[in-house]
């Protein structure tokens, strides 16, 4: 099995990323070695623990087991980190690799006042990564979290693999929308509402346009109210 880096066959373009920077070459079609990408984009962006931005309605828990590897996920923080009325948190940079050593309290008090929760996750051989999957499992408990029920769930992913492998007819056989059934079912059991994933497919090779699209893109939804039930 593959180490997860930042989807590799669903571990994106970390391993590639790699692999660009060893050769230091641009790869036909991107446009820029992902390696000359990083600095012109995310100059002192960094996986920082917390940081709240004014009375946050939204709350994004954001998840990568290789941060010093990530490219697109380390490019999203960027506006994430910058969103208004927003509590951005970074769970390897809060409890390092300690899958148990949540505050399960401390977490769920967050979910009084909110409104909307955000997942952001590279895809992790199509789930979640590690540390996210073990702060739903210790943090949500056996049961549905009350603190949650007709708040929205938005889930924002990135993947290796394009638009045409996550389709019925293409190498996977399944959509986007499929792979993360388990959240939509989670979201469901809780009484939340799941609103559409926004998923940056074939997110490997990314070069600076794409990059920035996908900031500007994550921006201006974080921007929209809620979409509460």
């Amino acid at each position: 099995m593959m180490n997860e880096r930042e989807n590799s066959p669903e571990n994106s373009e970390s391993t590639r990323a790699d692999n660009v920077s060893r050769r230091s070459v641009v790869t036909a079609g991107a446009g820029l070695a992902i390696g000359a990408v990083v600095p012109a984009l995310m100059s002192g962006t960094s996986a920082r623990a917390q940081i709240t931005n004014g009375r946050p309605r939204t709350l994004i828990i954001a998840s990568h087991p290789y941060p010093d590897r990530s490219v697109v996920n380390k490019a999203l923080w960027e506006p994430a980190q910058a969103a208004e009325d927003t509590m951005f948190k970074n769970l390897e940079s809060v409890y390092g690799d300690n899958l148990q050593g949540f505050d399960r309290t401390a977490e769920r008090r967050i979910y009084r006042d909110m409104e909307r929760l955000v997942l952001m996750f590279p895809i992790h051989w199509f789930n979640m990564t590690p540390m996210m999957k073990a702060y739903m499992n210790e943090v949500w408990g056996s049961g549905a979290p009350s603190e949650l029920r007709g708040k929205e769930l938005l889930v924002v992913t990135s993947t290796a693999g394009g638009a045409d492998a996550y389709r019925p007819e293409g190498r996977l056989g399944f959509t986007i929308e499929e792979v993360l059934t388990p959240l939509q079912a989670s979201a469901n059991y809780t009484g939340m509402n799941f609103s559409e994933p926004l998923a940056f497919l074939g997110a490997a090779g990314a070069g600076a346009d794409a990059l920035r699209q996908y900031q500007d893109t994550l921006a201006a939804r974080l921007r929209e109210a809620p979409r509460k039930t």
